[in-house]
């Protein structure tokens, strides 16, 4: 795709205004904290992504999955006081690296319909007050861009209607509030070293199991190779996740995470996936 275009794929997608936002198809980032450019460094088995989050959205990435450590020794208010993770800190704030590049993302008139979902996965050494203060930074930061999880059986089409300029979803895995949705339901096999073959029939068993309305499905295809590093197994993802037409293999899933996503056609073949899906909506 285009990267002039994969900015904002949604708005350009025909049809897709007729789905909700729970019956999307959408790309993720899996570890999207994790990246190749971080400013820690990291252990090869931590990496997971070639490109940073402020990227990851620019070419088309609409789920992040964030796993966020509390720094103590760092003052309130402070950047760093929130941190991603994966087994030890990337350096990347959630305040810089995830809010204020939504922030600079959404600057772009012609991006504000583009559905952006922060899925806050993992919590590290966090307190009650420590998730007050997290709740209270993203809405200090993007509160205006917020859509309220009551709004969740809005369409598209009535979101841009009805809520002009909200675009943002926060799904807040240990606790819902201040209109934050409830967390992604996570489809994860359960280990890492596992051959490809394996991981597909998991996905095949995950993806027929019905999904509750409203809520957001993530199936996770990632796995790790006898090295202990994330694997890249784009050749299959683009063979697996091929649309093609209504009957394809995709249509079968909501989200869908991997590991160095801007590697494979993900993103191509979930705008395109959603048009056959909108059109089965009728």
């Amino acid at each position: 795709m285009d990267a002039n275009f994969s900015d904002r794929w949604m708005d350009n997608t025909p049809g897709i205004y007729k789905l909700r936002i729970d019956e999307l198809i959408l790309p993720g980032t899996h570890d999207s904290g994790a990246d190749r450019e971080a400013p820690k460094m990291m252990l090869p088995n931590e990496i997971t992504q070639d490109v940073p989050v402020r990227d990851q959205i620019m070419r088309g990435f609409r789920v992040l999955d964030l796993r966020v450590e509390l720094f103590p020794r760092q003052p309130i208010g402070h950047p760093r006081r929130f941190q991603l993770y994966h087994l030890t800190a990337s350096g990347r704030t959630v305040a810089d690296d995830v809010l204020g590049a939504l922030n600079a993302f959404y600057a772009n008139p012609r991006r504000q319909n583009e559905i952006i979902i922060l899925n806050f996965h993992q919590f590290k050494n966090f307190t009650e007050a420590s998730h007050e203060e997290l709740h209270a930074l993203i809405d200090q930061t993007i509160g205006h861009r917020l859509i309220p999880y009551s709004q969740s059986y809005l369409t598209l089409e009535q979101l841009r209607q009805q809520m002009p300029g909200k675009s943002v979803v926060i799904s807040y895995n240990r606790r819902s509030g201040d209109g934050h949705w409830p967390g992604v339901e996570q489809q994860w096999i359960g280990e890492n070293y596992i051959s490809t073959s394996t991981l597909k029939v998991f996905m095949d068993e995950a993806s027929s199991k019905p999904k509750r309305p409203y809520a957001l499905r993530a199936i996770q295809c990632a796995k790790y190779t006898g090295l202990y590093v994330p694997d890249d197994f784009s050749d299959k993802v683009d063979l697996w996740f091929a649309s093609k037409d209504s009957e394809s293999y995709i249509q079968r899933f909501h989200i869908i995470n991997t590991d160095w996503s801007t590697r494979s056609n993900i993103v191509l073949n979930c705008m395109h996936a959603n048009q056959f899906r909108a059109r089965a909506k009728g």
